[in-house]
């Protein structure tokens, strides 16, 4: 028991002895030896030592270039972390560790490649059978290059192998394969394949090989467009008519039913390749037509049938152009339609007041140019083939709009005032016509009342001069006349006023001024009582002057004021005072032709402003026309 508890101790002695001494100086570098990595990785390298309390690190490339990567030290053990792995990183890299004065090296390969994804194969989606399309086959960021192979099949059927062994780039591309052909309707649903290899000899990493398939899908038609009428094309009515579109295309095409009818105009019926009918009628004759449409080719094809369905005239309708009731001189057209196989040949008959119906006119169409009161009654259209008739009849009616409208005066449009004056308007349409009577007098307009069209003045006056205007009115237009009633009045309010005065002086001036109110405006003329002969001057503008008075021109005058209508007489009495002569003759002279001076030319004046004011004008020299007279 005793020298098993000895042989115990001495192991558990041997064992501390151990712990207790120091380990020796290592060093290594993780990953060793040779690394294989992808660029755009992350690599790491780690330099690790033992038997060193603090070891000093350092990283280099043997070349002498850029490390291209973080170092960073941890104690024991320091990292190069190049994130991401470039092409500059393909170097031997060199660790070298300082423990005191120990120094230790160690050296690791870096090799790269590049083969991050499978190919991309670019095709267009929408192959057309007989066109030639292109593969596209693209390797993205390959590295190596020179030693990639690629392969481009169309199921098991090699179409192109190329290499790049010629290659020289010294960085990541993406290299491309490009083969051209025809595709056909048998390569629907085929897979086109490219594998692409990259084989280094001596790198271990996984794929060296990448694959993409792609299946085809060749678009073709629309072609051999055919359409089976079931029973036949030709049916009578009631018959059930089934028609069928049938068509070669992929992908299965848009299919449209049209139908052309006797105009010429296509209706739309529906998408569908089977048109069912299941009750034929007369109006579902027609060409039919199958429109396929491919999306994708862009192609359209149609096909056509004749279908006739036999039967007599139906849906017979008249329609008027412009309406059944029109006006006078306008044109009417009347046309006729009706369904029915064979067509309808169609023609017009007119009732006549008689009562029986002429035939006037064989065709669709009927129209009146010009039309007159005459044309009116009841038209007929007649259809009709082989299988009935049928008839439908329209009434047309002709309206005029007002017209003859006159507008008169009685006794006349010149009467005198006072005179009793009759205004009659008068005018003819259908439907009957609405009159109305106004008068105008510049923009105011006033409407009369009228008795059946007729407005009369008892007592006419100058007020009720004027433009009167007949408007005649019914829904189809309007039409008016219009006419000047002219009040005659005598010259009235005759005004005479004689300047100074009646009683005048030798030498002075007398100033005769006459205004009046009448229509058309007064003449004046004024003349002077002689007993052997009667002296007639005319006025010019209602103002006569006796310049230098002498007593010869002392009398009885008579102011004549007239137009055509009557006249007014007024009596102007003038005397005239001689002169009283003094000794000195000069003096009274210059006094006179002083005061005479200077009264002339205020008096001019105020004959220049009365004369203005006169409503009838004139100016005639009393002194002179007695010189003219002698």
């Amino acid at each position: 028991m005793i020298k098993q508890m000895e042989r115990t101790s001495q192991a558990v002695i041997i064992i501390l002895y151990a712990c207790m001494s120091v380990k020796a100086f290592e060093m290594e570098i993780t990953p060793a030896n040779r690394i294989v990595e992808q660029i755009g990785e992350t690599l790491v390298l780690t330099c690790n030592t033992t038997g060193c309390a603090s070891p000093s690190f350092s990283w280099r490339i043997q070349t002498d270039n850029p490390l291209g990567g973080t170092v960073s030290n941890h104690g024991t053990y320091s990292t190069l972390t190049m994130s991401p792995v470039s092409i500059e990183n393909a170097h031997d890299y060199l660790c070298t560790v300082f423990c005191g004065l120990e120094k230790k090296e160690k050296s690791v390969k870096v090799e790269l490649y590049s083969f991050p994804s499978d190919p991309v194969i670019e095709i267009s989606t929408s192959l057309v059978a007989g066109e030639q399309t292109t593969v596209i086959c693209k390797i993205p960021d390959v590295y190596p290059s020179d030693h990639l192979e690629v392969l481009l099949k169309k199921e098991e059927h090699i179409l192109l192998e190329k290499n790049f062994f010629e290659d020289d780039s010294t960085n990541t591309e993406t290299k491309i394969v490009t083969y051209s052909f025809y595709p056909t309707t048998e390569d629907i649903g085929k897979e086109i394949t490219c594998v692409a290899k990259l084989p280094i000899a001596n790198m271990d990493f996984e794929p060296k090989e990448r694959v993409t398939s792609q299946k085809l899908n060749a678009n073709f038609g629309p072609k051999n467009t055919v359409i089976t009428a079931s029973p036949s094309n030709s049916a009578m009515e009631g018959d059930s008519l089934k028609l069928t579109c049938v068509t070669e295309s992929n992908p299965p095409p848009q299919i449209v039913w049209r139908r052309q009818v006797a105009d010429k105009s296509v209706q739309y019926l529906v998408e569908n390749n089977v048109l069912s009918i299941p009750h034929a009628h007369f109006t579902d004759s027609g060409l039919y037509i199958c429109e396929v449409i491919n999306l994708v080719t862009n192609k359209t094809e149609k096909a056509t049938v004749d279908i006739v369905i036999q039967d007599g005239p139906k849906n017979t309708i008249i329609s008027v152009i412009p309406a059944a009731t029109v006006k006078e001189g306008e044109t009417v057209t009347m046309k006729c339609t009706s369904s029915g196989n064979p067509a309808p040949v169609i023609s017009w008959k007119k009732k006549t007041v008689t009562g029986e119906s002429e035939k006037i006119f064989k065709d669709a169409t009927l129209t009146i140019k010009n039309i007159e009161s005459q044309d009116l009654g009841l038209y007929e259209c007649e259809a009709y083939n082989q299988f009935g008739k049928e008839e439908k009849a329209v009434k047309l009616l002709v309206q005029a709009p007002p017209k003859n409208t006159t507008l008169s005066v009685f006794p006349s449009n010149a009467v005198k005032q006072g005179e009793s004056v009759a205004i009659s308007c008068t005018s003819t349409g259908v439907p009957a016509v609405q009159i109305t009577l106004r008068k105008k007098i510049g923009d105011v307009i006033t409407a009369l009342e009228t008795q059946g069209g007729k407005y009369t003045i008892g007592r006419v006056q100058l007020k009720d001069a004027g433009t009167y205007e007949c408007v005649s009115i019914n829904e189809l237009g309007e039409e008016s006349q219009h006419i000047v009633l002219d009040v005659k009045v005598p010259p009235q309010n005759i005004t005479v006023l004689v300047h100074p005065s009646e009683n005048v002086k030798e030498g002075e001036n007398v100033t005769i001024t006459c205004s009046t109110y009448s229509n058309p405006p007064s003449q004046m003329v004024l003349k002077k009582v002689h007993p052997e002969k009667e002296i007639i001057l005319s006025s010019v503008n209602g103002t006569f002057t006796l310049y230098n008075v002498t007593k010869n021109d002392t009398g009885r005058y008579l102011l004549d004021v007239f137009n055509e209508v009557g006249n007014n007489i007024k009596v102007i009495e003038i005397a005239v005072v001689g002169r009283v002569e003094k000794p000195d003759q000069m003096m009274p002279v210059i006094i006179a032709f002083s005061c005479v001076t200077a009264i002339a030319i205020p008096v001019v004046a105020i004959l220049i402003y009365v004369s203005r004011k006169a409503k009838i004008n004139g100016s005639y020299s009393l002194v002179k026309a007695l010189r003219l007279k002698v």
